[in-house]
């Protein structure tokens, strides 16, 4: 087993790299895994990301109407998943929101912008986003855009849900609690 997993870290290592030489920053493509294990039913989707410190990536997609699960999460620029223990770095179709247009706009910023979908970078200007659909009716590849952090409020729906920094403080203390309690089940 120590074999496989020193081939899966060189395989993936440069993997953020190779997206951003085929021009997939702060866009995202279809991930095709079925040749490597991929369950039936699961439809994944990636990027790069580059952000500055004064700005904001959306990412935006229609929901199906019908989907088993689905989730987005953060990676540093060699592949590995940014720290969802200690930062709100990933989210999944039970903890966010999804606006009454039928669209999932989650940011992803490298500070809380006061928005319930947000997905911290933990500090890294750069990396990859992915997110997949499982057992869904439709698998939209998102699209994202850029935007200054200050023009945030304008390019997000009036009605986006907000919340504090107390209220995030406690959703991540939630989620600490949900992954001390995993071998409990």
């Amino acid at each position: 087993i120590p074999q496989r997993a020193f081939f899966m870290a060189r395989f993936l290592v440069d993997h953020v790299e190779q997206m951003r030489r085929d021009g997939y920053i702060n866009k995202l493509r279809v991930l095709d895994v079925s040749n490597g294990g991929a369950l039936v039913g699961q439809f994944y989707y990636e990027g790069a990301y580059e952000i500055g410190p004064d700005e904001a990536l959306i990412v935006e997609a229609k929901v199906p109407a019908r989907c088993g699960y689905s989730s987005m999460i953060l990676t540093n620029d060699i592949y590995e998943t940014t720290n969802w223990f200690d930062n709100h770095s990933s989210l999944n179709g039970a903890q966010y929101h999804v606006d009454k247009d039928g669209v999932l706009r989650v940011v992803i910023a490298n500070r809380d912008p006061g928005v319930l979908n947000w997905l911290d970078t933990a500090g890294y200007p750069s990396g990859a986003m992915q997110g997949r659909w499982t057992d869904c009716d439709s698998q939209p590849v998102p699209s994202a855009r850029k935007v200054k952090l200050a023009d945030l409020a304008g390019a997000l729906p009036p009605d986006t849900p907000k919340i504090t920094p107390a209220e995030r403080e406690k959703i991540i203390r939630d989620r600490r609690a949900a992954v001390l309690q995993r071998p409990l089940w």
